[in-house]
Order: C-alpha cells, then structure tokens, then sequence
C-alpha cells in the first residue's frame, strides 16, 4: 500500500473518533449518539481546570451532554483522577414552553418563566426538600453568564417518577421546566455521590 495514502487513512480514522456536535442527521433525523464513542477529554480536563482555580471536588464531577438525544443517556458521573465516565444516565431538558419539544434541545436560556435549560459550569449545592419525587432536591448555583440566575429560577436537581431507568430511544422522554430532571432510582445513587463529595461540579454542554 502506498504509504502517503496509509498515512491518510491514519489521519482520517483519528478525526472520525472525535465527537461532532452540530448536523448530526440522517434524512430529518438526529442521529441517536452513543456515549462510548464520544471523546469528552476537551470537557473532563475543562473541568479539571475549573476544580484548579477554585475550591471544587477534584475526585468526581457530573456533565450532561444536550447534544445527545434525550432517549439516550446523557448524564454522566466522571472520576477525575481517572478521568473517565463512571456513571451514564437519563436526564431531561427544559422543554422552553414549546420550543424544545423534540429529544435534542436547540433553545437554552439563563432567564426566569423562560422554561429552558442552561448551559455552563455550576456547582452542586445543599440538599433541601422537594414536593417532588422522594421529596429531596439539590441546589445548584451557576458559575457563568449562562446560568447564573439557576437558584433563582429554582433549577434544582431532582428525581421524578415518570422517568424511566433505561433508555427509551428513538422515542424522547418527559422534559421539564429547566432541572436536570432524573429517575428517583439514579437521584438516590447521586444522593450518595453528594453526601460523600462536596462542591461538586456539573458542567452542562452541547
């Protein structure tokens, strides 16, 4: 084989592993995106760069993808001194009264009655009670433009007991008001991550 063109195969096979954000379609359809082949190491090491100038967990974070169809699992716990994904779960997004009825949100938003998620890095908060799910909730507080006004709009992390365990693709699930809405089941898994870990990062990205 000619060398030149081994070479090219080499390049392209490098980039085909790399995650594409934008125009993932086939026909009218968006492409159901697994995890396993997407390559988080630009967002994990953003992290880790985050935990670094402020007082952060440095042993896990969490990071949602929007980019990912909401039948798939797009909540992920990452161990930042492996940096790997340990955990992958479902997750909703903020259905935007009507604008992000589909499974990939194309509207996010930092304002309040708005009904959309945002995007950016914030951190997990205290644990307080909810009317919702197994009546617990976590604060969370951004730390960028994009989602400084979460405690305000009451963005909370909480579990609901219409969302579903397993995936559900292609057929997208509930949305919410803008929390990262997950089952009771994984909220109860998390709640033991958070008791554990203080100040733990969750990064939100498309």
């Amino acid at each position: 084989m000619n060398k030149n063109f081994t070479t090219l195969l080499i390049i392209i096979s490098f980039f085909s592993c790399k995650k594409e954000r934008q125009n993932l379609f086939v026909g009218n359809d968006p492409i159901a995106i697994e995890a396993e082949v997407l390559d988080y190491s630009d967002e994990i090491n953003h992290i880790k760069a985050i935990t670094k100038k402020g007082n952060y967990n440095k042993n896990i974070a969490f990071m949602i993808d929007y980019s990912i169809h909401s039948g798939k699992n797009r909540f992920f716990v990452v161990d930042l001194k492996k940096d790997s994904i340990i955990k992958k779960e479902l997750v909703c997004h903020g259905d935007g009264k009507g604008k992000n009825t589909t499974g990939i949100p194309t509207v996010f938003s930092n304002r309040s009655e708005t009904h959309c998620s945002s995007l950016g890095m914030a951190v997990m908060g205290e644990r307080a009670y909810s009317s919702w799910g197994k009546n617990y909730k976590y604060w969370i507080d951004g730390l960028e433009e994009t989602n400084s006004n979460m405690r305000k709009r009451i963005v909370v992390l909480h579990g609901w007991k219409g969302m579903p365990n397993k995936e559900t693709y292609p057929n997208p699930i509930a949305t919410s008001w803008g929390c990262p809405t997950v089952s009771v089941d994984v909220l109860d898994e998390l709640d033991v991550l958070l008791k554990e870990n203080k100040k733990v990062l969750l990064y939100s990205f498309e």
